[in-house]
């Protein structure tokens, strides 16, 4: 297990529209119906993601990425990091130091603000 801390950044906006357009591949790959969008959590250090399952480029109209999903805890909830992922390069996302989180729940109006945001990895 390794447990970060980090605080909300802004993203550009890129996993809503995926998350409503291709709901039938995310809820195939977690299991339930995630909200439309992400929570990103800069931590203080690269934290390479570690699969725990994949959803592929090609099921969401993007042959050249893949999403690679990591189970987590976001202050205690139940969640997913999720990892754009270029099989060619390893390239993707933001960088390995903002993490990419989406659940079944809208998170901002969860989290106090502003606050430090605790994650939870199982490794």
């Amino acid at each position: 297990m390794k447990i970060l801390q980090g605080w909300a950044v802004s993203g550009v906006g890129h996993f809503a529209p995926r998350m409503l357009n291709f709901s039938e591949a995310f809820e195939r790959a977690t299991g339930e119906k995630l909200f439309p969008g992400t929570l990103n959590v800069r931590v203080a250090e690269y934290v390479p993601a570690k699969e725990h399952f994949r959803v592929r480029g090609q099921d969401i109209g993007e042959p050249n990425q893949d999403l690679l999903f990591e189970i987590c805890r976001i202050n205690g909830i139940w969640a997913y990091r999720i990892r754009p992922y270029q099989p060619l390069t390893g390239a993707g996302g933001h960088g390995d130091d903002v993490l990419e989180i989406a659940c079944a729940y809208e998170l901002r109006p969860m989290l106090p603000s502003p606050s430090v945001i605790e994650v939870v990895l199982f490794r």
